[in-house]
């Protein structure tokens, strides 16, 4: 190893790279099944989840309850033994002396504490959250507002629903694990999130999570059977009712998904559980894991071998001195042990370097002290044991193989022309291709969502949250020569609430309904294609505008205008007929929506379009006129754009790692392929001295040499291309916008292969061509 310094750092530095991507996503996958395992209770703790069929007929998967299903399962089915509902808040904010923080809350019953591994450290689980004003901090948020005095007791001045008001800390628990789903820093009693129309009948609201506690021993398939029949008590006339309304397709029943399955399951979260995750993700970054080390152990392997006829002598001389297969097999196993524990130690400098960058891309907080448990020691000692064969065996095999009188005069050859480790050099590329092409689609398809016409133009636009004085605010900010407009929204029309709207008979499910000004619409520039906008704050509110795609749902040939639709008792006309556009991201249809004016001034949302060319001087007037207003709450904004942008984010993160995985996947590539062409040029140093004493040029030479290992890349691109052309579109059709993949992103990818495998051999190539033949030539 020592004597081939440069080969023993080529090695090194490609299982380096490899196992520090194999280690780094192992963390990951790891914390993604390790999650809520903590809970003492955690095998007998389910979600009440439903599956459904809406009016439409169309099936739904949803994590979602009421208030009521918890309450009325324990009282009825008895292997319930507790219950506990969970609902988000969002933030609050909180005075901490002249300062006021913005806090994240949730709201949960009392029995949290005895469901959940969240102990208390001051309190006890009876004396919490049994009052309105009642609140549980951790143990975190204890010291950050009260030092290392004991918080129970203390009051904290928390702005809730408009105003400030005292809330007396009743407990302190633990610092909630990170890798829990459900997570808080303030915990508020579940009953101040019920809303103000919650009817302990209403079996159809779907606003927050249920978790029971089953009795151990119990079947979860008997209590899931056990609820539908409460349901069809409780519930039964009220749904005929609403498929006598509705339609006789829709559907309801209840089911239980176990604790450990909420992160990856399929019924997703939210309302107070941290974001889930696809479980797809996992298996799909632990396939790249899986491709990464693979093709580091091919690189391994066809470096070794290309160092193998340097050391024939030394293995022929071992062999005529007595050492048996068996001993050589040793010792090569022996040294790839050594060269694969020497590059584990520096793959764990590379993986703490890159851990900061792999959590901001993969939205963890996993820390370096992670590698110190003995399952990661397990895992990590297994990954050596297992580089070790994979990467040693064959050469090993090979090496202690040699004929000695073959070796001791110079005649050896690899068998079979190396057709193995070619082969290799071809996966290594397939992958590398295949990865590639991935690369370049995903990047085509996240720029397409991104700069995509959505109907409106949202540039230069800040969106801000107001919690009240919207008229004030208006008028104040429109004093400013760079402000150029103002509209007042109910909420972030990127994140309107669907309601159902009728239409004669038609039922018109998932309608996207909207509040906002008379200067929205002129604001982004939605073009009104018949009829009119809103003209004052005083308008009628009976009025509406639909969209084009309402209009197309609710089978309307001719105009719109005049027509009356129907939201439950409320009946409205529609007075316009706006032009079709993304309300949400693009990775969803456009829904039939609704557009109301409110007279009210009761607008949260503000957006404040100003002159690009002062956004400077805009902001700090939009934080002034704001301050003078709303002076205990900190200001919320941010420009449209970046708000847009970010609903594509986990497809940004996506094409990120693919994009590293495959530049990683082609450096190592390249690695192993540097190592076959250094053993097929060695093999044919006197076949390279013939030609140029016969008079072959050095080009000419270059080009036979160059030749036989552009094919190899040739073939992977063959092989690599169809594979990723179908992979891709599968991966495309889950976008309702999307691009269509042409014949030239596979021959991008495919001449990027090629260009790339052409600069790391040429230098092996003309160097082998410039060779002196007399030195290559002289032992014949």
């Amino acid at each position: 190893m020592y004597r081939n310094k440069t080969y023993t750092l080529i090695n090194i530095l490609g299982l380096s790279i490899g196992l520090a991507c194999v280690m780094l996503i192992t963390l990951y996958i790891k914390d993604e099944v390790s999650f809520d395992r903590f809970n003492a209770n955690g095998p007998s703790i389910y979600r009440i989840v439903q599956n459904g069929r809406s009016p439409d007929g169309s099936v739904y998967k949803n994590g979602f309850t009421g208030g009521v299903e918890g309450i009325t399962f324990k009282q009825q089915i008895p292997e319930i033994k507790e219950f506990c509902r969970v609902n988000g808040g969002g933030s609050v904010l909180v005075k901490k002396g002249s300062d006021v923080i913005s806090e994240p809350i949730i709201y949960a019953d009392k029995s949290i504490f005895k469901i959940f591994s969240f102990p208390l450290i001051s309190g006890k689980p009876g004396s919490v959250l049994n009052e309105p004003n009642d609140l549980v901090i951790t143990e975190a948020m204890a010291k950050k507002y009260f030092g290392n005095d004991d918080a129970v007791g203390k009051i904290l001045q928390i702005n809730v629903s408009g105003k400030f008001s005292p809330f007396i800390i009743t407990g302190v628990a633990k610092n909630v694990p990170q890798n829990s789903t459900v997570h808080f820093s303030f915990l508020m009693p579940i009953e101040s999130s019920l809303p103000k129309s919650y009817s302990p009948d209403d079996w159809f609201s779907m606003f927050l999570n249920t978790f029971v506690y089953i009795r151990p021993g119990a079947d979860p398939a008997d209590v899931t059977r056990k609820m539908n029949i409460v349901f069809n008590q409780q519930a039964g006339k009220t749904l005929a009712e609403y498929k006598k309304k509705f339609g006789q397709k829709i559907a309801v029943q209840f089911n239980l998904e176990s604790y450990y399955n909420v992160h990856l399951g399929e019924y997703g979260t939210g309302n107070g559980l941290r974001p889930s995750n696809k479980v797809d993700y996992s298996l799909i970054l632990g396939g790249i894991a899986a491709f990464i080390l693979f093709i580091a152990c091919i690189n391994f392997i066809n470096l070794t071998l290309s160092r193998s006829l340097r050391r024939a002598k030394e293995i022929g001389i071992r062999k005529v001195n007595g050492s048996s297969r068996a001993q050589l097999i040793v010792q090569f196993m022996g040294e790839s042990f050594l060269l694969t524990l020497i590059a584990s130690f520096i793959s764990i400098l590379i993986l703490v370097a890159c851990l900061p960058e792999f959590n901001e891309l993969a939205n963890k907080n996993l820390q370096a002290g992670y590698l110190l448990t003995w399952q990661s020691a397990i895992i990590f000692a297994l990954l050596i044991i297992v580089n070790t064969f994979l990467s040693g065996f064959y050469p090993a095999m090979v090496l202690s193989g040699f004929n000695p009188v073959q070796t001791l005069y110079g005649k050896l050859k690899i068998n079979g022309h190396n057709y193995f480790g070619k082969s290799l050099v071809v996966v290594q590329f397939v992958i590398a291709v295949f990865l590639a092409i991935g690369t370049i689609v995903m990047l085509k398809q996240f720029n397409y969502l991104v700069n995509s016409d959505l109907g409106y133009k949202p540039q230069d636009i800040v969106d801000v949250q107001l919690p009240h004085d919207f008229p004030a605010f208006k008028s104040d900010l429109s004093k400013y020569p760079f402000i150029k407009d103002i509209s007042g929204q109910m909420a972030p029309f990127t994140s309107v609430y669907a309601d159902l709207f009728e239409v004669g008979d038609k039922k018109l499910t998932s309608t996207a309904f909207l509040s906002v000004d008379d200067a929205f619409l002129n604001e982004l520039k939605i073009p009104v294609m018949q009829g009119h906008g809103f003209y004052n704050m005083a308008g009628d509110t009976t009025e509406v505008l639909v969209n084009q795609s309402f209009a197309k749902a609710a089978g309307w040939q001719d105009s719109p205008l005049g027509k009356r639709i129907k939201q439950g008792k409320q009946e409205y006309t529609v007075i316009g007929l706006v032009h079709d556009f993304h309300s949400a991201s693009l990775n969803n249809k456009i829904n039939p929506l609704v557009i109301e004016q409110l007279p009210k001034p009761t607008y949260g949302d503000v957006l404040v379009k100003i002159d690009p060319n002062q956004k400077v001087k805009a902001i700090e007037a939009i934080q002034r006129e704001y301050k003078k207003l709303i002076a205990d709450s900190p200001i919320q904004y941010n420009f449209l754009t970046d708000e847009l942008a970010d609903q594509y984010d986990s497809v940004n993160k996506w094409k990120q790692i693919i994009t590293i995985s495959a530049v990683i996947s082609i450096f190592i590539s390249c690695l192993g392929l540097f190592g076959l062409a250094t053993l097929s040029i060695e093999q044919r140093v006197k076949e390279i001295g013939v030609r140029k004493v016969l008079g072959a040029s050095v080009a000419d030479i270059s080009r036979v040499l160059m030749m036989n290992f552009l094919k190899l890349v040739f073939i992977a691109i063959v092989i690599a291309s169809p594979l990723a052309w179908y992979s891709m579109n599968k991966w495309l059709e889950d976008y309702p916008y999307r691009i269509n993949m042409g014949w030239w992103v596979l021959v991008s990818a495919g001449l990027g292969a090629l260009i790339i495998a052409c600069v790391t051999i040429v230098f092996q190539s003309v160097k082998a061509a410039l060779a002196n033949p007399v030195k290559s030539l002289r032992s014949e």
